[in-house]
């Protein structure tokens, strides 16, 4: 299927890359376009910021000289969040499997089933 939707100004490779992967595979609505072209600057911005760490290092100095973890690890993790926020609400299937990417509530779903039938297995005697 192609897809003649072109890319938002200012993407860098990752985010480039992962919006040709999509508009060739997926036909978007408008609402679905927007939200690809914030998954491909999240990618981006992800990309920078472990730039920023492999560059600099975990740890930065604090006011005092002292060791302390670099801002970017804890925006970085925000971002990939904010990323599998992103790519859960896009709700494209992966073309290997078909599967979508969960939601934080399936996730908390799953999790509290699997909680709930801990403790309901059966003793089958063998």
């Amino acid at each position: 299927m192609t897809n003649a939707i072109p890319a938002p100004s200012g993407l860098g490779t990752r985010g480039g890359q992962f919006w040709r992967e999509t508009v060739a595979e997926f036909e978007l609505t408008a609402s679905e376009t927007a939200l690809l072209t914030e998954c491909c600057r999240t990618l981006d911005l992800v990309d920078e910021l472990e730039a920023q760490v492999k560059r600099d290092g975990l740890t930065v100095a604090g006011a005092s000289g002292q060791d302390r973890l670099h801002p970017a690890v804890t925006e970085l993790r925000g971002q990939r969040l904010a990323l599998h926020r992103l790519l859960a609400a896009l709700g494209l299937e992966d073309a290997e499997d078909g599967h979508k990417v969960p939601t934080a509530t399936s996730l908390r779903a799953q999790h509290a089933a699997r909680a709930r039938w801990a403790g309901h297995v059966r003793d089958t005697g063998a």
